[in-house]
């Protein structure tokens, strides 16, 4: 059957698995043991020999899922890998990993995948495995302790599972264009130092099939796309103007003053969540706007659409779907890829649209500020507030509104600055380094923030096969947001600079690969930093895995 299936075109459904349990509960004294619950006969109730099993969504929304597993699971949608909980040690006991996904409502078909290492002594070998799902944030369990049994499961709703014997009409109607389905869920706040940023929801892109009766072939349908990002918003490293105001008169000389110049100084000891808030929702949309640009501009269901299978060749549907997920896939990462690269490309820096947005919303608590001092007789409290320089719109660089700037030309011209990959010896262990060069006859200074923690905003790494495939290699990707000054490594004419940064393997079957000729290619962006190289570096390498 089709990956996704309507509501309304459901023959047939039955609910196998309530809920009311984890999957596999916890328990000791196993043996090293794999399953897959794909409907495939097994031990367990929640997999009853049903040929599939699906989720049903009940109204179209962001949906959240959680994987617990001892010591390794993942849940995946419509073919597609959602999120896998690491069962590599030391990550062998019951933990969690979360995922993300917008929904249409219907019915989606699901495979749930559990593997227990094997241990010595058998008898102290734990088994857990629970998959969660939720419109809410999935919570974590209480997972403190050395051993799995004494662990807590998550107290989110637990997955639900169903079979359908059949659906109901899969004849092709007339292609309907697909608009994009921009997921924008809650910001979240933490409230320690660090640095806020605005990830980007990698775009899901769902496809059924439907049969041409006259022309006797399969048809690909784009059923629905989305994508979207989240906010991460940190609080401390200030004092919040609005929640802790100024009780004297230097201390609100001090807030004014830092407060009007956040545009062009970054964050001061002086700010407000709300300005932060409004600095990532500019990211955010800077991240819509491509989303739905690049879908249109790219004609990727239109791409997607054209494909097509003659019944005689392929008769079974599920066949024909399986055949066509590598050509989805791909077309999906290309969509991804395009937004990703565009969205780094825009100045991100003070004086920039985000800061410039931030200043604006920051002014409201500034005049409040002035206000009470006014209130209160402090006359040496400055009343002039910051006029906010260009806040729209948010994507103003080609191709979006076919307006030339500046900084795309800088992303076009040649550099002093030279990125190659250095070393591919720890790529299977998840790791690469590259390496900078100064080509150029002046010194050249870059952001010297690039760590564990931050490379995926500043580099995107894509694996190529020779056959077409690819894999992009960040665990995450986004804008970055510094709440101040950055610290700076400048190389001399002919100095080189090399740092080792992790790439994600997650989705990358190794093995399967190994028998293509592979290049690695890693693109470093930035657009941020005081007199140092801003735009985008490219480097490629051939790879043996």
């Amino acid at each position: 059957m089709n990956n996704y299936i309507p509501l309304n075109k459901a023959v047939g459904p039955k609910l196998i698995c309530d809920g009311y349990q984890a999957l596999i509960p916890q328990k000791l004294g196993v043996d090293a043991m794999t399953f897959n619950f794909d409907g495939a006969e097994c031990e367990h109730a929640t997999c009853a020999g049903a040929p599939e099993m699906f989720i049903k969504v009940e109204e179209d929304g962001l949906y959240y899922f959680g994987v617990e597993a001892d010591d390794k699971g993942s849940i995946s949608i419509a073919n597609e890998k959602l999120c896998e909980k690491d069962g590599t040690p030391p990550n062998g006991k019951l933990n969690i990993q979360t995922g993300m996904i917008g929904l249409k409502a219907g019915y989606y078909k699901v495979a749930l995948s559990y593997t227990n290492n094997a241990y010595t002594p058998v008898r102290n070998n734990a088994a857990a495995f629970n998959v969660t799902m939720d419109r809410e944030p999935i919570q974590a369990g209480k997972y403190e302790g050395n051993s799995t049994m004494k662990r807590e499961f998550s107290p989110s709703p637990k997955i639900k599972l169903w079979t359908i014997e059949k659906e109901s009409v899969i004849t092709c109607e007339e292609s309907k264009k697909v608009e994009v389905t921009l997921e924008e869920p809650a910001p979240v706040v933490e409230e320690r130092e660090g640095r806020c940023t605005t990830d980007i929801i990698t775009p899901q892109i769902f496809v059924t099939a439907c049969k041409d009766e006259v022309l006797d072939e399969w048809r690909l349908r784009v059923q629905q796309v989305s994508g979207g990002s989240t906010i991460l918003l940190r609080t401390g490293g200030y004092r919040d103007a609005l929640k802790n105001p100024p009780v004297t008169e230097e201390e609100a000389i001090e807030a004014v003053t830092i407060m009007n110049r956040y545009q062009s100084h970054r964050l001061g000891t002086w700010h407000t969540q709300e300005a932060s808030l409004a600095h990532e929702e500019h990211h955010r949309r800077e991240f819509n706007d491509a989303f739905q640009f690049y879908w249109d501009n790219l004609r990727i269901q239109d791409s997607i659409e054209m494909k097509r299978a003659s019944c005689e060749e392929v008769p079974k549907m599920e066949e024909f779907l399986k055949n066509m997920q590598p050509f989805v896939a791909e077309l999906r990462n290309t969509y991804s890829d395009a937004v990703y690269n565009y969205v780094m490309v825009l100045p991100d820096d003070a004086n920039d649209r985000p800061y410039c947005a931030g200043q604006k919303v920051l002014n409201e608590a500034t005049r409040k500020i002035i206000a009470q001092a006014k209130a209160n007789g402090w006359s040496r409290v400055p009343d002039e507030v910051t006029e906010p320089g260009t806040i729209e719109p948010p994507c103003f660089l080609p191709p979006v509104n076919g307006m030339y700037a500046r900084s795309v030309a800088a992303v076009e011209e040649s550099a002093p600055l030279t990125l190659s990959i250095a070393d591919t010896s720890q790529f299977t262990e998840g790791k690469i380094t590259v390496r900078f060069r100064n080509e150029g006859n002046e010194p050249v200074r870059i952001p010297d923030e690039i760590n564990d923690e931050t490379s995926d905003y500043f580099f995107l790494t894509v694996l190529r096969t020779d056959q077409g495939n690819f894999r992009v290699l960040n665990r995450k990707g986004g804008k970055i947001t510094f709440h101040r000054s950055l610290n700076y490594r400048e190389l001399a004419p002919g100095q080189e600079y090399s740092v080792t940064i992790p790439v994600c393997l997650d989705e990358v079957d190794l093995e399967g690969w190994k028998q293509c000729s592979c290049e690695l290619e890693t693109r470093y962006y930035n657009q941020q930093g005081e007199a140092c190289f801003r735009g985008m570096l490219r480097a490629t390498a051939k790879l043996s895995l």
